[in-house]
């Protein structure tokens, strides 16, 4: 039994003592005929001692239910954040949110809920490893709340309100404005960056923020574990601001997991090669390594059914080493049957590129399979360069001493850094299919490839356009001096026998006469 039920069992029976004594006062006051004796105000007084006694039990349960709710939530508070604030605890919020979100429904004004930790969560969670991270999150509540009681001085209107969980930051978001969660999170991750330098905290500081939509679908509770499962993704994937989607909720079962762990060990996944065609030298300079799953019980699997499944059972390490391993045994066999031979880049996930033994395993694989390193590329999205900047530059810049050359993958993507181009040392820029799609009609779309191919080639790298599906395409984008095309007009992802047998013969590459 806790402390408070005791106090209440406490003051329930002496609650019943009270009445049974003064039950027997007015008994024996009977019996015995002394009322005629007492006094009038006597009287009244022993009349209503059932009263009184209801009334001080009353009061004394609320006071001690008021301190046990101040030293649970001052408790709560040190827990969390070092100090008691004002800053809500999780009820509170839920409370809160849940009233304004109600009356707001019918608003056109977007809410949200922002979930956001400093690091990771696992680190921020583990207050025991240094006593810097209560402190540090008690200056970031602490600006939060100076930050948010200065847009209500000026706005006169609730539209935050926040609070702090088990190392996770909460805020609600009640806004018309579509940049306000970007502008926000940048915001934040400026002021994280300052407090820790300025404080000297002893963690690698790199925040990750999930947002989730309140709807009249669903709770509340919710709401906010959805905007928690997304800030998980972020952390996961190493971006900054992830948005819920349903699809989050995915959990792999036994079945996946021992279904991939199978076809990875009976060689179910195959390599298909897609080849990239160079505008300048009207010739096939390289080609991009895709895996598929040829499962015996399910077909061919495109990547993005069996990807998450991989990603969610923990195998997406074992598909990143098979895919290069594998793309390392056809250039071998390749050469070793005097087959023409172009580079082939490689997708590496974040999980891969940041592991301790990435760069081990290249070197290794390319040592194992007598491989120049000449002929590999490593394609990485911008946001994977995106998630330590430091640490990407350096893994970047070792590849490349050792001959591998780096490409950004799916630029354009989500919330593009242009400054990147300038920081991290790719060698090539692969602009995402999505804006290459109605370049050959829309004058916007034309404008901001225009754009990003004369960005790129000012930093000195080269441009691949992804998903070029017509002959209108590729004009526009030759008008443009794209250097490589990397799409359907040119070929399909092809498997190992079908794509050597293309190389060596293509209705494409440069002869007489020839306008491509």
């Amino acid at each position: 039994m806790n402390n408070t039920k005791k106090k209440f069992l406490v003051l329930s029976i002496i609650t019943g003592l009270l009445f049974l004594g003064d039950f027997v006062t007015l008994l024996l006051f009977t019996l015995l005929d002394l009322s005629s004796k007492l006094s009038t105000a006597t009287l009244i007084l022993v009349i209503l001692m059932p009263t009184l006694a209801i009334v001080f039990t009353y009061c004394l349960i609320r006071y001690i239910n008021a301190a046990i709710t101040s030293r649970s939530l001052k408790n709560e508070n040190l827990y969390n954040l070092g100090s008691a604030t004002e800053f809500f605890d999780l009820h509170a919020f839920e409370a809160r949110v849940g009233i304004l979100s109600k009356a707001r429904l019918k608003s056109k004004k977007k809410q949200q809920i922002m979930a956001f930790s400093a690091a990771n969560q696992a680190v921020m969670q583990n207050l025991n490893r240094d006593a810097s991270i209560s402190h540090f999150n008690a200056r970031i509540a602490s600006f939060l709340e100076d930050m948010f009681k200065v847009e209500r001085r000026i706005t006169s209107r609730v539209s935050h309100v926040f609070c702090f969980n088990n190392g996770l930051f909460l805020i609600y978001i009640y806004t018309n404005d579509e940049h306000h969660v970007r502008d926000l999170v940048n915001k934040i991750s400026d002021q994280l960056f300052k407090i820790a330098e300025e404080d000297q905290v002893r963690i690698w500081v790199q925040p990750f923020f999930g947002v989730s939509d309140i709807t009249a679908e669903t709770s509340l509770v919710e709401d906010i574990e959805n905007a928690s499962i997304a800030r998980n993704v972020s952390e996961r994937n190493f971006e900054s601001l992830t948005y819920y989607h349903e699809s989050f909720r995915r959990r792999s079962s036994q079945s996946d997991v021992e279904e991939i762990t199978n076809a990875l060990k009976n060689g179910e996944f195959v390599v298909y090669y897609q080849p990239k065609f160079n505008l300048n030298t009207r010739r096939f300079i390289s080609a991009e390594a895709l895996v598929r799953w040829n499962s015996k019980t399910h077909g061919l699997i495109p990547p993005s059914k069996f990807i998450p499944l991989a990603e969610a059972a923990g195998l997406i390490h074992e598909i990143d080493t098979y895919v290069f391993e594998k793309v390392c045994e056809d250039l071998n066999e390749a050469k070793r049957k005097g087959r023409r031979i172009i580079p082939v880049s490689i997708n590496f996930s974040l999980y891969e590129f940041y592991s301790s033994d990435f760069l081990n395993f290249i070197v290794s694989s390319l040592e194992k399979y007598k491989i120049n390193p000449s002929y590999i590329e490593i394609e990485i999205t911008e946001a994977t360069s995106q998630a330590n900047t430091f640490i990407s530059i350096s893994i970047i810049k070792k590849l490349r001493d050792r001959g591998v050359r780096v490409l950004m993958d799916d630029f354009g993507v989500g919330f593009s850094n242009i400054g990147n181009l300038r920081k991290i040392p790719f060698d090539a820029v692969k602009i995402d299919k999505s804006f290459i799609d109605d370049i050959a009609f829309d004058s916007k779309s034309k404008a901001i490839v225009k754009f990003l191919i004369e960005l790129c080639q000012a930093n000195d790298m080269e441009v691949i356009a992804e998903g070029v599906d017509n002959k209108e395409q590729v004009e526009v984008l030759k008008k443009y001096k794209c250097n490589t095309i990397q799409g359907f007009y040119y070929s399909q992802a092809l498997p190992i026998k079908e794509y050597e047998k293309f190389l060596v013969s293509n209705p494409f590459e440069r002869k007489e006469g020839s306008d491509l």
